[in-house]
């Protein structure tokens, strides 16, 4: 065990520091929490919104066709406003959750993705290419 000894004066300004850097990191934790809550807040009032059918086609990665075809079969909730076919964005977001499926090709492409390797695939190991060690 090995024993250090300070001034109580480097002491107390290391101390100040510390309680410095707490109250700060205390701070930024706070300011977080508060964008969280207004982000939230923001996502809360835009759930009932209506979506184009641009923007479902885009969400749920369908072609427009298909759309319309979820339309005549009634697959999916929608509503006629003059020329304007608009979707609830909850009606929408539940029939994703309920009908579409992830495909192997796209679930095997999110795993390698998120696999921890996946970062270092072009890092180099060990020596520099080129250098061969000798002196030129």
């Amino acid at each position: 065990m090995e024993v250090i000894t300070i001034e109580s004066k480097a002491f107390a300004a290391l101390v100040e520091k510390i309680d410095g850097i707490a109250a700060y990191v205390e701070e930024s934790r706070q300011r977080e929490l508060d964008g969280q809550q207004g982000q939230e807040e923001k996502n809360s009032r835009t759930t009932g919104k209506w979506m184009t059918g641009s923007e479902v086609c885009e969400y749920l990665e369908i072609s427009p066709r298909t759309l319309q075809r979820y339309r005549t079969n009634r697959i999916i909730a929608f509503s006629i406003c003059g020329k304007k076919i608009r979707y609830r964005r909850t009606d929408v977001e539940q029939f994703r959750e309920r009908w579409m499926r992830e495909t192997p090709d796209k679930q095997i492409d999110r795993m390698i993705e998120q696999h921890p390797l996946h970062e270092r695939k072009y890092k180099l190991y060990g020596k520099k290419r080129g250098n061969t060690g000798k002196d030129e």
